[in-house]
Protein backbone atom coordinates (compact mmCIF):
# COMPACT_ATOMS: atom_id res chain seq x y z
CA UNK A 1 0.00 0.00 0.00
CA UNK A 2 1.21 3.56 -1.28
CA UNK A 3 2.37 5.39 1.77
CA UNK A 4 0.06 8.44 2.50
CA UNK A 5 -0.46 11.68 4.53
CA UNK A 6 -3.78 13.31 6.09
CA UNK A 7 -4.49 16.62 4.89
CA UNK A 8 -7.28 18.99 6.32
CA UNK A 9 -9.18 20.35 3.41
CA UNK A 10 -12.24 22.49 3.58
CA UNK A 11 -15.39 21.01 2.86
CA UNK A 12 -19.02 22.92 2.58
CA UNK A 13 -19.35 24.89 6.42
CA UNK A 14 -16.39 22.89 7.77
CA UNK A 15 -13.42 20.56 6.92
CA UNK A 16 -13.06 17.30 6.40
CA UNK A 17 -9.46 14.94 6.13
CA UNK A 18 -7.97 13.52 3.37
CA UNK A 19 -4.87 10.85 3.15
CA UNK A 20 -3.36 11.32 -0.17
CA UNK A 21 -0.18 10.01 -1.86
CA UNK A 22 3.02 11.31 0.19
CA UNK A 23 3.74 12.43 -3.78
CA UNK A 24 1.30 14.84 -3.36
CA UNK A 25 2.62 18.67 -4.04
CA UNK A 26 0.61 21.16 -1.64
CA UNK A 27 0.14 24.86 -2.62
CA UNK A 28 -0.68 27.51 -0.50
CA UNK A 29 -1.86 31.36 -0.39
CA UNK A 30 0.69 33.74 0.94
CA UNK A 31 0.96 35.34 4.42
CA UNK A 32 -1.53 38.41 4.45
CA UNK A 33 0.42 41.77 3.59
CA UNK A 34 0.06 44.54 6.72
CA UNK A 35 -3.03 46.39 7.01
CA UNK A 36 -3.51 49.69 6.03
CA UNK A 37 -3.14 51.73 9.49
CA UNK A 38 -5.50 54.22 8.87
CA UNK A 39 -8.51 53.54 6.19
CA UNK A 40 -10.01 56.61 7.13
CA UNK A 41 -7.13 58.53 6.42
CA UNK A 42 -5.85 56.85 3.32
CA UNK A 43 -9.71 57.42 1.72
CA UNK A 44 -9.33 61.53 2.51
CA UNK A 45 -5.73 61.54 1.01
CA UNK A 46 -6.76 59.66 -2.09
CA UNK A 47 -9.68 62.13 -2.37
CA UNK A 48 -7.58 65.18 -2.44
CA UNK A 49 -4.81 63.62 -4.22
CA UNK A 50 -6.63 61.12 -7.09
CA UNK A 51 -5.21 59.60 -10.06
CA UNK A 52 -6.19 61.02 -12.97
CA UNK A 53 -8.56 63.20 -11.94
CA UNK A 54 -9.52 66.46 -10.40
CA UNK A 55 -9.78 66.37 -6.34
CA UNK A 56 -13.32 66.40 -5.08
CA UNK A 57 -13.30 69.35 -3.37
CA UNK A 58 -12.82 70.62 -7.06
CA UNK A 59 -15.90 69.01 -8.39
CA UNK A 60 -18.26 69.48 -6.22
CA UNK A 61 -20.24 72.93 -4.62
CA UNK A 62 -23.62 73.73 -2.53
CA UNK A 63 -25.66 72.71 -5.70
CA UNK A 64 -24.16 69.78 -6.59
CA UNK A 65 -25.76 66.33 -6.67
CA UNK A 66 -23.90 63.36 -5.75
CA UNK A 67 -24.05 59.96 -6.27
CA UNK A 68 -22.18 57.32 -4.00
CA UNK A 69 -22.44 53.77 -5.54
CA UNK A 70 -20.57 50.71 -3.69
CA UNK A 71 -20.68 47.09 -4.23
CA UNK A 72 -23.40 44.62 -2.88
CA UNK A 73 -22.41 41.92 -0.69
CA UNK A 74 -20.89 39.85 -3.41
CA UNK A 75 -18.11 42.18 -3.69
CA UNK A 76 -17.58 41.44 0.08
CA UNK A 77 -18.96 38.75 1.27
CA UNK A 78 -16.78 38.32 4.43
CA UNK A 79 -16.82 39.48 7.97
CA UNK A 80 -14.13 42.16 8.22
CA UNK A 81 -11.78 43.15 11.09
CA UNK A 82 -12.39 45.99 11.10
CA UNK A 83 -15.51 48.66 10.56
CA UNK A 84 -16.41 47.87 6.35
CA UNK A 85 -14.52 50.05 4.48
CA UNK A 86 -17.82 50.72 2.12
CA UNK A 87 -19.10 52.14 5.44
CA UNK A 88 -15.99 54.52 6.38
CA UNK A 89 -15.78 55.60 3.29
CA UNK A 90 -18.96 56.61 3.07
CA UNK A 91 -18.99 58.43 6.52
CA UNK A 92 -15.57 60.38 4.82
CA UNK A 93 -16.84 61.44 1.41
CA UNK A 94 -20.14 62.43 3.23
CA UNK A 95 -18.13 64.58 5.71
CA UNK A 96 -15.81 65.80 2.85
CA UNK A 97 -18.65 66.66 0.71
CA UNK A 98 -20.50 68.39 3.60
CA UNK A 99 -17.50 71.02 3.80
CA UNK A 100 -17.54 71.98 0.68
CA UNK A 101 -21.99 72.80 1.51
CA UNK A 102 -23.51 69.88 -0.70
CA UNK A 103 -26.49 69.13 1.29
CA UNK A 104 -27.53 65.98 2.89
CA UNK A 105 -30.21 65.84 0.59
CA UNK A 106 -28.42 66.27 -2.86
CA UNK A 107 -26.28 62.87 -1.60
CA UNK A 108 -27.39 59.88 -2.40
CA UNK A 109 -26.61 55.98 -1.76
CA UNK A 110 -26.86 53.65 -4.73
CA UNK A 111 -26.03 49.76 -4.24
CA UNK A 112 -24.66 48.38 -7.33
CA UNK A 113 -25.73 44.98 -7.64
CA UNK A 114 -26.57 44.37 -11.19
CA UNK A 115 -28.69 41.66 -11.44
CA UNK A 116 -27.69 40.41 -7.85
CA UNK A 117 -30.57 40.01 -5.80
CA UNK A 118 -31.02 43.38 -3.89
CA UNK A 119 -29.82 43.69 -0.27
CA UNK A 120 -32.69 44.68 2.26
CA UNK A 121 -32.22 47.85 4.66
CA UNK A 122 -31.21 45.72 7.52
CA UNK A 123 -28.86 43.29 5.13
CA UNK A 124 -27.19 46.96 4.17
CA UNK A 125 -26.70 47.73 7.79
CA UNK A 126 -24.09 44.71 8.35
CA UNK A 127 -21.74 46.43 5.86
CA UNK A 128 -23.26 50.18 6.09
CA UNK A 129 -24.46 50.27 10.04
CA UNK A 130 -27.52 51.35 10.87
CA UNK A 131 -26.73 55.14 11.37
CA UNK A 132 -26.18 55.43 7.73
CA UNK A 133 -29.22 53.63 6.70
CA UNK A 134 -31.28 55.57 8.79
CA UNK A 135 -29.81 59.10 8.04
CA UNK A 136 -30.26 57.94 4.28
CA UNK A 137 -34.11 57.70 3.48
CA UNK A 138 -35.86 55.43 0.87
CA UNK A 139 -35.04 57.70 -1.60
CA UNK A 140 -31.53 58.52 -1.23
CA UNK A 141 -30.48 54.65 -0.14
CA UNK A 142 -31.59 52.60 -2.68
CA UNK A 143 -30.97 49.36 -5.00
CA UNK A 144 -29.85 49.23 -8.44
CA UNK A 145 -33.01 48.61 -10.74
CA UNK A 146 -31.93 46.48 -13.69
CA UNK A 147 -36.07 46.32 -14.55
CA UNK A 148 -36.93 50.01 -13.75
CA UNK A 149 -36.99 51.76 -17.20
CA UNK A 150 -36.86 54.72 -15.34
CA UNK A 151 -33.44 54.03 -14.06
CA UNK A 152 -31.68 53.23 -17.05
CA UNK A 153 -30.10 54.96 -20.17
CA UNK A 154 -29.04 53.10 -23.47
CA UNK A 155 -25.65 54.82 -24.96
CA UNK A 156 -25.68 53.05 -27.93
CA UNK A 157 -23.19 50.14 -28.62
CA UNK A 158 -19.55 49.12 -29.16
CA UNK A 159 -17.93 48.54 -32.29
CA UNK A 160 -18.68 44.61 -32.19
CA UNK A 161 -22.25 45.67 -32.03
CA UNK A 162 -22.93 45.45 -27.81
CA UNK A 163 -25.11 47.39 -26.04
CA UNK A 164 -24.15 49.68 -23.14
CA UNK A 165 -27.08 50.00 -20.80
CA UNK A 166 -26.60 51.75 -17.58
CA UNK A 167 -28.34 53.58 -14.24
CA UNK A 168 -28.76 56.94 -15.44
CA UNK A 169 -27.43 58.40 -12.06
CA UNK A 170 -23.97 57.54 -13.79
CA UNK A 171 -24.78 60.40 -15.94
CA UNK A 172 -27.45 62.34 -14.15
CA UNK A 173 -25.09 62.79 -10.89
CA UNK A 174 -23.13 66.30 -10.95
CA UNK A 175 -20.38 63.55 -9.42
CA UNK A 176 -20.70 60.07 -9.68
CA UNK A 177 -18.59 57.89 -7.10
CA UNK A 178 -17.82 54.50 -6.67
CA UNK A 179 -16.59 52.35 -4.06
CA UNK A 180 -15.22 49.25 -4.73
CA UNK A 181 -14.09 46.59 -2.65
CA UNK A 182 -11.64 43.97 -4.30
CA UNK A 183 -10.35 40.58 -3.28
CA UNK A 184 -10.19 38.84 -7.15
CA UNK A 185 -8.93 40.79 -10.91
CA UNK A 186 -11.71 39.53 -11.73
CA UNK A 187 -13.70 42.79 -10.27
CA UNK A 188 -13.06 46.30 -10.43
CA UNK A 189 -12.51 48.88 -12.69
CA UNK A 190 -14.91 49.42 -15.40
CA UNK A 191 -17.21 46.21 -14.07
CA UNK A 192 -18.40 48.39 -11.88
CA UNK A 193 -20.42 50.66 -13.65
CA UNK A 194 -20.75 48.35 -16.95
CA UNK A 195 -22.21 45.21 -14.82
CA UNK A 196 -22.73 46.58 -11.32
CA UNK A 197 -24.83 48.73 -13.02
CA UNK A 198 -25.87 47.39 -15.85
CA UNK A 199 -29.33 45.71 -17.09
CA UNK A 200 -29.52 42.08 -18.59
CA UNK A 201 -29.61 43.45 -22.04
CA UNK A 202 -25.71 44.54 -21.94
CA UNK A 203 -24.72 42.11 -19.45
CA UNK A 204 -25.85 39.67 -21.67
CA UNK A 205 -22.84 40.09 -24.10
CA UNK A 206 -20.13 38.84 -21.66
CA UNK A 207 -21.51 36.58 -19.70
CA UNK A 208 -23.13 33.93 -22.36
CA UNK A 209 -21.32 30.49 -22.52
CA UNK A 210 -18.73 30.72 -25.64
CA UNK A 211 -18.43 27.16 -27.25
CA UNK A 212 -15.40 28.08 -29.05
CA UNK A 213 -13.43 30.03 -25.94
CA UNK A 214 -9.84 29.73 -25.18
CA UNK A 215 -10.62 29.08 -21.81
CA UNK A 216 -8.57 31.88 -20.40
CA UNK A 217 -9.61 32.67 -16.39
CA UNK A 218 -11.47 35.70 -16.01
CA UNK A 219 -8.52 36.19 -13.20
CA UNK A 220 -6.29 36.55 -15.53
CA UNK A 221 -6.23 40.46 -16.22
CA UNK A 222 -3.24 40.01 -19.24
CA UNK A 223 -5.16 37.50 -21.07
CA UNK A 224 -9.21 37.62 -20.35
CA UNK A 225 -11.47 38.45 -23.07
CA UNK A 226 -14.38 39.24 -20.54
CA UNK A 227 -11.97 42.27 -19.09
CA UNK A 228 -11.09 43.24 -22.70
CA UNK A 229 -15.78 43.46 -23.58
CA UNK A 230 -16.35 45.07 -20.05
CA UNK A 231 -13.30 47.96 -21.25
CA UNK A 232 -14.98 48.50 -24.38
CA UNK A 233 -18.47 48.98 -22.39
CA UNK A 234 -16.54 51.31 -20.02
CA UNK A 235 -15.03 53.03 -22.77
CA UNK A 236 -18.65 54.22 -24.07
CA UNK A 237 -19.27 54.94 -20.19
CA UNK A 238 -16.60 57.12 -20.40
CA UNK A 239 -17.05 58.67 -23.68
CA UNK A 240 -21.11 60.06 -22.53
CA UNK A 241 -19.55 61.20 -19.25
CA UNK A 242 -16.86 63.50 -20.73
CA UNK A 243 -19.42 65.06 -23.47
CA UNK A 244 -20.54 66.29 -20.06
CA UNK A 245 -17.28 67.54 -18.62
CA UNK A 246 -17.65 64.68 -16.12
CA UNK A 247 -15.48 61.24 -14.97
CA UNK A 248 -16.53 58.97 -12.91
CA UNK A 249 -14.37 58.97 -9.62
CA UNK A 250 -13.70 55.54 -8.42
CA UNK A 251 -11.78 54.27 -5.04
CA UNK A 252 -10.83 50.85 -4.76
CA UNK A 253 -10.43 48.87 -2.33
CA UNK A 254 -8.03 45.82 -1.68
CA UNK A 255 -8.08 43.15 1.44
CA UNK A 256 -5.69 40.82 2.25
CA UNK A 257 -6.29 36.86 1.66
CA UNK A 258 -7.10 35.56 5.37
CA UNK A 259 -10.02 33.81 4.76
CA UNK A 260 -12.64 33.97 5.77
CA UNK A 261 -11.57 37.50 7.83
CA UNK A 262 -10.30 40.22 6.10
CA UNK A 263 -8.35 43.27 6.64
CA UNK A 264 -7.45 46.10 4.01
CA UNK A 265 -4.14 46.50 2.09
CA UNK A 266 -4.43 49.28 -0.19
CA UNK A 267 -6.54 51.88 -1.30
CA UNK A 268 -6.23 53.86 -4.79
CA UNK A 269 -8.84 56.28 -5.99
CA UNK A 270 -9.51 58.62 -9.01
CA UNK A 271 -10.79 57.79 -12.98
CA UNK A 272 -11.73 53.84 -13.67
CA UNK A 273 -9.01 53.32 -16.28
CA UNK A 274 -6.11 54.77 -14.43
CA UNK A 275 -6.53 53.54 -10.72
CA UNK A 276 -7.20 49.83 -11.73
CA UNK A 277 -3.67 48.85 -12.42
CA UNK A 278 -2.15 49.83 -8.91
CA UNK A 279 -5.20 47.97 -7.66
CA UNK A 280 -4.35 44.73 -9.98
CA UNK A 281 -0.49 45.27 -9.07
CA UNK A 282 -1.77 44.84 -4.95
CA UNK A 283 -3.77 41.95 -5.97
CA UNK A 284 -0.79 40.22 -7.74
CA UNK A 285 1.20 40.79 -4.93
CA UNK A 286 -0.91 39.44 -2.27
CA UNK A 287 -2.67 36.97 -4.06
CA UNK A 288 -1.04 35.21 -6.79
CA UNK A 289 1.83 32.25 -6.52
CA UNK A 290 3.78 31.07 -8.79
CA UNK A 291 3.64 27.33 -9.92
CA UNK A 292 5.78 25.72 -12.03
CA UNK A 293 4.12 22.76 -14.39
CA UNK A 294 0.68 21.46 -14.26
CA UNK A 295 -0.60 18.08 -12.66
CA UNK A 296 -2.64 14.97 -13.86
CA UNK A 297 -5.05 15.06 -10.71
CA UNK A 298 -6.23 17.61 -8.62
CA UNK A 299 -7.56 17.90 -5.52
CA UNK A 300 -9.09 21.02 -3.79
CA UNK A 301 -11.39 21.41 -1.17
CA UNK A 302 -14.85 24.16 -1.75
CA UNK A 303 -15.80 26.14 0.98
CA UNK A 304 -18.90 27.59 1.96
CA UNK A 305 -17.89 30.99 3.54
CA UNK A 306 -15.72 31.72 0.24
CA UNK A 307 -18.95 31.79 -1.87
CA UNK A 308 -20.15 35.30 -2.53
CA UNK A 309 -23.69 34.64 -4.14
CA UNK A 310 -24.82 33.25 -0.97
CA UNK A 311 -24.69 35.62 1.75
CA UNK A 312 -27.40 35.86 3.93
CA UNK A 313 -28.84 32.54 2.55
CA UNK A 314 -27.64 29.37 2.26
CA UNK A 315 -25.41 27.08 -0.61
CA UNK A 316 -27.38 25.48 -3.44
CA UNK A 317 -26.07 22.82 -5.76
CA UNK A 318 -25.36 25.30 -8.77
CA UNK A 319 -23.43 27.85 -6.50
CA UNK A 320 -21.74 24.90 -5.30
CA UNK A 321 -20.47 23.52 -9.10
CA UNK A 322 -19.73 27.44 -9.45
CA UNK A 323 -17.36 28.02 -6.77
CA UNK A 324 -16.15 24.50 -7.75
CA UNK A 325 -15.63 25.17 -11.40
CA UNK A 326 -15.21 29.24 -11.74
CA UNK A 327 -13.31 29.68 -8.61
CA UNK A 328 -11.33 26.67 -8.35
CA UNK A 329 -10.56 24.90 -11.63
CA UNK A 330 -11.00 28.24 -13.96
CA UNK A 331 -8.97 30.73 -11.05
CA UNK A 332 -5.86 30.75 -12.51
CA UNK A 333 -3.42 32.67 -14.81
CA UNK A 334 -1.45 31.20 -17.51
CA UNK A 335 -2.21 27.89 -17.63
CA UNK A 336 -5.05 25.50 -15.26
CA UNK A 337 -3.47 23.87 -12.10
CA UNK A 338 -4.57 20.63 -14.19
CA UNK A 339 -3.37 19.44 -17.53
CA UNK A 340 -5.76 19.03 -20.66
CA UNK A 341 -7.32 15.85 -19.69
CA UNK A 342 -7.00 15.28 -16.67
CA UNK A 343 -9.13 14.93 -13.38
CA UNK A 344 -10.63 17.20 -10.80
CA UNK A 345 -11.26 16.10 -7.43
CA UNK A 346 -13.46 18.52 -5.44
CA UNK A 347 -14.46 17.84 -1.87
CA UNK A 348 -17.99 19.41 -0.95
CA UNK A 349 -21.49 18.13 0.25
CA UNK A 350 -23.33 19.46 -2.31
CA UNK A 351 -26.83 18.83 -0.60
CA UNK A 352 -29.85 19.82 -2.67
CA UNK A 353 -31.34 23.05 -0.01
CA UNK A 354 -32.73 26.06 -1.85
CA UNK A 355 -33.54 29.11 -0.52
CA UNK A 356 -37.13 29.23 -1.69
CA UNK A 357 -37.45 33.34 -1.83
CA UNK A 358 -34.24 34.41 -3.30
CA UNK A 359 -33.07 31.78 -5.08
CA UNK A 360 -36.39 30.96 -7.24
CA UNK A 361 -35.28 30.76 -10.44
CA UNK A 362 -32.43 28.77 -9.45
CA UNK A 363 -34.56 25.59 -7.99
CA UNK A 364 -36.57 25.87 -11.98
CA UNK A 365 -33.01 25.79 -13.53
CA UNK A 366 -32.42 22.73 -11.47
CA UNK A 367 -35.61 21.14 -11.24
CA UNK A 368 -36.91 21.50 -14.97
CA UNK A 369 -33.40 22.59 -17.22
CA UNK A 370 -30.57 20.24 -15.58
CA UNK A 371 -33.56 17.25 -16.33
CA UNK A 372 -33.50 17.87 -19.91
CA UNK A 373 -29.95 19.10 -20.93
CA UNK A 374 -26.27 20.42 -18.67
CA UNK A 375 -24.50 21.84 -21.85
CA UNK A 376 -24.82 25.64 -21.16
CA UNK A 377 -24.07 26.78 -24.35
CA UNK A 378 -27.74 25.38 -25.17
CA UNK A 379 -29.54 25.68 -22.36
CA UNK A 380 -28.25 29.36 -22.47
CA UNK A 381 -30.08 29.58 -26.29
CA UNK A 382 -32.59 28.17 -25.29
CA UNK A 383 -33.62 28.89 -22.48
CA UNK A 384 -32.34 32.38 -20.75
CA UNK A 385 -34.41 34.86 -22.39
CA UNK A 386 -37.43 33.31 -21.04
CA UNK A 387 -36.41 33.14 -17.82
CA UNK A 388 -34.81 37.15 -17.80
CA UNK A 389 -38.08 38.21 -19.11
CA UNK A 390 -40.70 36.22 -17.22
CA UNK A 391 -43.06 38.19 -15.26
CA UNK A 392 -42.85 36.15 -11.57
CA UNK A 393 -39.12 36.58 -11.86
CA UNK A 394 -39.17 40.13 -12.64
CA UNK A 395 -41.38 40.39 -10.33
CA UNK A 396 -38.90 38.75 -7.38
CA UNK A 397 -36.07 40.32 -8.12
CA UNK A 398 -37.23 43.65 -8.16
CA UNK A 399 -39.79 43.49 -5.01
CA UNK A 400 -38.97 40.25 -3.31
CA UNK A 401 -34.88 39.99 -2.48
CA UNK A 402 -35.03 37.26 -5.60
CA UNK A 403 -32.23 36.81 -7.96
CA UNK A 404 -32.91 38.03 -12.14
CA UNK A 405 -34.06 35.30 -13.91
CA UNK A 406 -30.74 34.98 -15.84
CA UNK A 407 -28.57 34.62 -12.67
CA UNK A 408 -28.71 30.68 -12.69
CA UNK A 409 -27.39 30.65 -16.25
CA UNK A 410 -24.44 32.89 -15.13
CA UNK A 411 -23.31 30.57 -12.63
CA UNK A 412 -23.93 27.59 -14.59
CA UNK A 413 -21.61 28.66 -17.86
CA UNK A 414 -18.97 28.37 -15.51
CA UNK A 415 -19.21 24.80 -16.11
CA UNK A 416 -18.90 24.39 -19.56
CA UNK A 417 -14.79 25.02 -20.48
CA UNK A 418 -14.04 22.67 -17.57
CA UNK A 419 -16.35 19.64 -18.41
CA UNK A 420 -14.70 19.99 -22.71
CA UNK A 421 -11.37 20.71 -20.64
CA UNK A 422 -11.18 17.57 -18.07
CA UNK A 423 -11.37 13.91 -18.55
CA UNK A 424 -13.75 13.36 -15.73
CA UNK A 425 -15.03 16.08 -12.74
CA UNK A 426 -15.31 13.85 -9.40
CA UNK A 427 -17.04 15.65 -6.43
CA UNK A 428 -16.18 14.01 -3.00
CA UNK A 429 -18.01 13.31 0.62
CA UNK A 430 -21.48 13.70 -1.39
CA UNK A 431 -24.30 13.27 0.48
CA UNK A 432 -26.67 13.73 -2.33
CA UNK A 433 -25.40 11.92 -5.21
CA UNK A 434 -28.39 12.44 -7.31
CA UNK A 435 -26.87 16.24 -7.53
CA UNK A 436 -23.61 15.24 -8.56
CA UNK A 437 -25.19 13.46 -11.37
CA UNK A 438 -27.46 15.81 -12.35
CA UNK A 439 -25.03 18.14 -13.32
CA UNK A 440 -23.10 16.09 -14.80
CA UNK A 441 -20.63 15.13 -12.09
CA UNK A 442 -19.47 11.82 -10.47
CA UNK A 443 -20.23 11.28 -6.88
CA UNK A 444 -17.91 9.85 -4.66
CA UNK A 445 -18.13 8.66 -0.69
CA UNK A 446 -14.79 10.19 0.59
CA UNK A 447 -11.78 12.12 -0.99
CA UNK A 448 -9.77 8.45 -1.37
CA UNK A 449 -12.00 6.99 -2.85
CA UNK A 450 -11.72 9.40 -5.91
CA UNK A 451 -8.10 9.50 -5.98
CA UNK A 452 -8.21 6.11 -6.25
CA UNK A 453 -10.70 6.30 -9.39
CA UNK A 454 -8.36 9.05 -11.10
CA UNK A 455 -5.09 6.66 -10.63
CA UNK A 456 -7.18 4.11 -12.19
CA UNK A 457 -7.45 5.96 -15.09
CA UNK A 458 -3.95 8.02 -15.37
CA UNK A 459 -1.82 6.00 -12.99
CA UNK A 460 -0.54 5.35 -9.90
CA UNK A 461 2.40 7.40 -10.37
CA UNK A 462 0.27 10.65 -12.06
CA UNK A 463 0.93 13.78 -10.50
CA UNK A 464 -1.38 15.08 -8.07
CA UNK A 465 -1.54 18.84 -6.39
CA UNK A 466 -3.91 20.01 -3.66
CA UNK A 467 -4.87 23.25 -3.73
CA UNK A 468 -4.80 23.96 0.12
CA UNK A 469 -6.90 27.42 0.42
CA UNK A 470 -6.73 28.05 4.43
CA UNK A 471 -5.65 31.49 2.93
CA UNK A 472 -6.95 32.43 -1.07
CA UNK A 473 -4.53 32.18 -4.03
CA UNK A 474 -4.29 32.32 -7.37
CA UNK A 475 -1.79 30.49 -9.47
CA UNK A 476 0.02 31.33 -11.73
CA UNK A 477 1.34 28.33 -13.68
CA UNK A 478 4.26 28.25 -15.86
CA UNK A 479 5.12 25.09 -18.10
Amino acid sequence: MAATQTHHIAYGDGYINAALPERTRVIEGKRPLPALPDVAGRVREVIANPIAHEPLHKLVNGKSKVVIAFDDASGAYFRTQRTDFRQTAIEVIVEELRKERVPLGNITLLLSQGLHRKLSRTEMETFLGRRLVLQFGYNNLYCHDAEDPSQIVHLGYTHRGFDVEVNRAILDADQFIYLNTMWAPFNGGWKSTAVGLGTFKSIRHHHRPWPIASGQSVDDPKNSAFKKLVWEQGALIQQALEAKGRRVFTIESVYDNADPRKDIIAINGGHPTEVHPHTLAAIQEQQVVDVQGQSDILVAGVANWNECYSKFSTVNPILASNQAMANTVMQFQGMPLVREGGIVILAHPLTTEFDARRFVPYKEFYDKLLTQETDPYWLWENYVEEFAHRPEFIHGYRYGHAYHGSHPFFMWNSSGIPKRYLSRIMFAGVRDSDAARRMGYEAFETVEDAVAAAEADLGNQSSITLMQRHRHFIPRVTA
